[in-house]
């Protein structure tokens, strides 16, 4: 059982991290950050980084991380980095190329709006992770699936609407 604060979060991360993505470890603070710079990256793939993905990006961050400073970082990031830069940053960038994938589509539709720019923007981001054009459009699939499936349990489990 956890003793100390710092140990109670690092349950709770590492829990949240076997329970997502099956992962044993935490991952190393130079893969979130450059994990989460490609997703605003991603996010301002039509010039626009919204605040509905800014603030997705960093809320998707904050369960996840530990480190405030990174947090911090994404606050003010222009994401006008080169991907193919940003990805170098993360060492285990081969291993999670599918998951970021997704996590950018959901990145860039937090806005309400998926936009072919921004899809431009994934695609060219797939391609240099050697994700071809029919792996992407899995992707996009599995996301729209997992959407209809979200929207579904909530209507099952709270027929009356959300209670908060």
């Amino acid at each position: 059982m956890a003793t100390n604060i710092k140990e109670q979060e690092n349950l709770g991360i590492s829990w949240l991290f076997q329970e997502q993505f099956g992962f044993s470890q935490i991952p190393l603070n130079a893969s979130y950050e450059a994990y989460f710079k490609s997703l605003l990256i991603f996010a301002n793939g039509d010039g626009t980084l919204a605040d509905a993905e800014r603030d997705w990006v960093i809320g998707y961050a904050s369960a996840y991380n530990r480190d405030t400073e990174i947090i911090e970082k994404l606050k003010i990031y222009k994401a006008d980095e080169d991907l193919e830069t940003v990805f170098k940053g993360d060492p285990a960038i081969i291993e999670t190329r599918r998951s970021l994938i997704l996590d950018a589509i959901q990145a860039c539709s937090a806005d309400g709006e998926y936009s072919e720019k921004e899809r431009a923007v994934v695609l060219k981001g797939a391609k240099a992770l050697n994700i071809s054009e029919d792996e992407l459009k899995n992707i996009e699939e599995i996301y729209l699936e997992t959407v209809k499936l979200r929207e579904k349990r909530l209507a099952v489990l709270y027929p009356k609407g959300l209670p908060y």
